[in-house]
């Protein structure tokens, strides 16, 4: 069953948008003529570019947080990420509406799971567990062997593979894990993207609050920022433009309400056994 949620199907042009419709969205009539009107209808409902698109409020974190701020830094389930990759980010409060928003699209039940039961508004305290928590996530799955194979299923797409290769010098195979559970904003050439937390974002800004707590990190390239060249998120050129998509389209009701496709991740694995002859 589809499931509702937003669109900014209004920034891409008519070819990519009906795509859109037809592949990641169930629409009413998948009729390329009424589709390209639906198109248009999301253009019009973009309305004029974002205020300070890039470039949020950044505040500091109330002193009175900072003891999950520390226990957080502290925690040993993030000891080699923040000795790593993620040394030198930062814990701010970051208004969220000017953040650059890369994803096409935020499933709205998903959203709610996550922020139904905030406050209205949400206070600081409702905001900090839910936004940097301070135990890693678990995600449901399922899976299906075979003598020569195994298939893992799940319905949360932060269910991820982390590579793979020779493990302890006695397992090959890929590595299995979650996504960070952090509402996370990364800065490159001065602007802000939100990096993850898109459901979260939504429901906070619903619920009535303008900043939310985030891990800010500087990175060093689009790629790092997390804008993919194959297609699967907004362009660079877009995104650096003077009219770029922003959690405010989602927010403040601009972006094109649409049928979402039910999708889950599937990690394949198969191997096989030969004795050949050496040349």
């Amino acid at each position: 069953m589809p499931t509702p949620g937003f669109s900014l199907v209004g920034f891409m042009d008519r070819a990519e948008a009906i795509q859109h419709f037809q592949s990641v969205c169930v629409p009413g009539n998948p009729d390329p003529v009424v589709l390209a009107t639906e198109w248009n209808a999301a253009k019009a409902k973009l309305g004029a570019p974002m205020l300070n698109a890039g470039t949020p409020d950044i505040q500091p974190i109330p002193a009175a947080h900072d003891a999950h701020i520390q226990q957080l830094s502290t925690a040993p389930w993030m000891a080699h990420i923040f000795a790593g990759a993620w040394q030198g980010c930062e814990f701010k409060l970051i208004e969220l509406d000017p953040l650059l928003a890369y994803q096409f699209t935020v499933n709205d039940g998903r959203s709610q799971h996550h922020c139904g039961n905030l406050a209205k508004p949400p206070s600081l305290a409702e905001l900090m567990p839910l936004c940097l928590p301070l135990t890693p996530s678990v995600e449901n799955f399922q899976t299906w062997e075979s003598p020569n194979g195994m298939i893992l299923k799940a319905k949360s797409l932060n269910l991820q593979n982390f590579g793979g290769g020779i493990f302890n010098a006695a397992f090959m195979g890929i590595q299995v894990g979650v996504t960070l559970p952090f509402l996370h904003v990364v800065r490159h050439n001065s602007r802000c993207y939100l990096h993850n937390g898109f459901h979260r974002a939504l429901g906070i800004r619903k619920a009535g609050a303008t900043h939310a707590p985030c891990i800010l990190r500087d990175v060093p390239n689009h790629a790092a920022a997390g804008i993919r060249p194959d297609g699967s998120t907004f362009g660079v050129s877009l995104l650096e433009s003077n009219n770029p998509p922003t959690v405010g389209h989602f927010s403040q009701g601009r972006a094109y309400d649409v049928q979402l496709r039910n999708i889950a991740r599937f990690l394949h694995v198969s191997w096989a056994d030969y004795i050949l002859p050496e040349e």
